[in-house]
Formats: C-alpha cells, structure tokens, sequence
C-alpha cells in the first residue's frame, strides 16, 4: 500500500516581493512530489502544497528545501515566532482524483 503525505508551507511576502516570490515558489524542484500547487491566501501570504508518494520522498526535498530557503529569506516576512515559514504534513487518509 502506497502512503501518501502531503506537506503545506505558507510564505508571508514581503510588501512588493510578491511575484518574486511566486516565481520562486515555482521554481523549486518539486520531481520528488506526485504533485504539488500554489495558492494565494491573500494578505502576501502564500502556501505550497506538495504531496508525495513516500515520507523519504519528503525527506529528499528537506535538505534542498533548506538551501533554497536561505536563498529566498529576503522575500518573506517572518512570522510571530521568528519563523520564515509555517508548515504541517500528514499522511493522506482519502484522496479522490
């Protein structure tokens, strides 16, 4: 049985940084994903959405996610917490395609 885990990240732009953001966002390697989108919360803040046919999948993008990461901070905001990102994953209990 194959367990999917889908990961949600959400990016606060910075006021002006928006598309360069996006343009980021879609930039990241996403071949380690099933899928993946982006949405626009409104507010400058954006999410990534990628789901991923194994947890060591995820794990891949972890590690370039971090580098990449760095590479983006002066776009994003920080939110509350000090954090440039808020983020949760789960394994995906229905999915209808």
């Amino acid at each position: 049985m194959v367990e999917l885990v889908t990961t949600v990240t959400k990016f606060k732009a910075k006021q002006g940084s928006e598309n360069q953001l996006i343009e980021a966002l879609k930039s990241f390697d996403n071949s380690n994903s099933k899928s993946w989108q982006i949405l626009s919360l409104g507010d400058n803040e954006y999410a990534a959405i990628n789901t991923y046919e194994s947890i060591e999948n995820r794990t891949e993008d972890i590690l370039s996610g971090l580098d990449w990461l760095d590479n983006i901070s002066p776009l994003v905001d920080l939110y509350e917490n000090g954090s440039r990102t808020e983020a949760f994953s789960g394994i995906v209990l229905y999915e209808n395609e």
